[in-house]
């Protein structure tokens, strides 16, 4: 009995200090997390030490898999996309990046004082609390309504802030610049509503010709 006491508990005391190894499969909800999380690292650091997108970068510094409450209008202001000067100018849409006003024509131009859209604008912010002002712009409901009617506007307008060719252009212009051909609207539809009726107008006359231009002028008119 005791030699079989003292075995036992010097089996205990080696159980105890060695252990038993045990192989066990890690659950796959487990791998899917070790998976996420390092694909969002390897994404952070790809994000941080980039080169592009750094507009969007000042506005949102941390990656996430859920997607930004932002609506189309305000993706466009975000990225500096869509019916800016500044934009067509440098993809070739057009002859110069000055608005009418006589302003390089980029988001905070009209989002900030432009006389062309007055009724839609936010208080300029100093050079050092830009980053911090699309910030607080976009984040804010009321702001983002009012970014979009500035979005709709500007598509349906947009002749109405550009300079014609023989106005003074941007210093790097070139003289003898011919616009790409693309649609009236920039590749943008209003946000709300039809396309405007004289804007239909003027598509229809461009395709189907002089004699059907008068005709559909004259039918503007009743």
């Amino acid at each position: 009995m005791l030699v079989s006491s003292v075995t036992r508990q010097q089996t205990t005391k080696q159980d105890t200090k060695e252990g038993t190894h045990l192989h066990l499969q890690a659950p796959k909800c487990h791998l899917k997390k070790m998976l996420r999380n390092l694909s969002l690292n390897k994404w952070q650091q790809v994000w941080d030490s980039g080169d592009t997108g750094r507009a969007i970068f000042n506005i949102l510094t941390k990656v996430t898999l859920t997607p930004a409450s932002w609506s189309r209008e305000s993706i466009l202001l975000a990225t500096s996309h869509g019916p800016f000067l500044s934009y067509l100018y440098t993809f070739q849409l057009h002859h110069s990046d000055i608005c009418a006003c006589g302003e390089k024509g980029d988001p905070l131009h009209h989002t900030t004082s432009c006389h062309m859209t007055l009724s839609n604008h936010f208080t300029k912010p100093s050079a050092e609390n830009t980053p911090l002002y699309w910030k607080s712009v976009l984040s804010n409901k009321l702001s983002r309504i009012n970014i979009a009617k500035l979005i709709s506007f500007l598509t349906e307008n947009e002749n109405l802030i550009k300079q014609p060719p023989d106005a003074t252009s941007s210093s790097d212009s070139d003289p003898d610049f011919s616009p790409s051909p693309r649609p009236q609207t920039c590749g943008l539809r209003p946000s709300r509503g039809s396309i405007p009726r004289t804007l239909q107008v003027y598509r229809c006359s461009e395709l189907l010709g002089p004699v059907l231009k008068l005709f559909l002028l004259c039918e503007s008119f009743f």
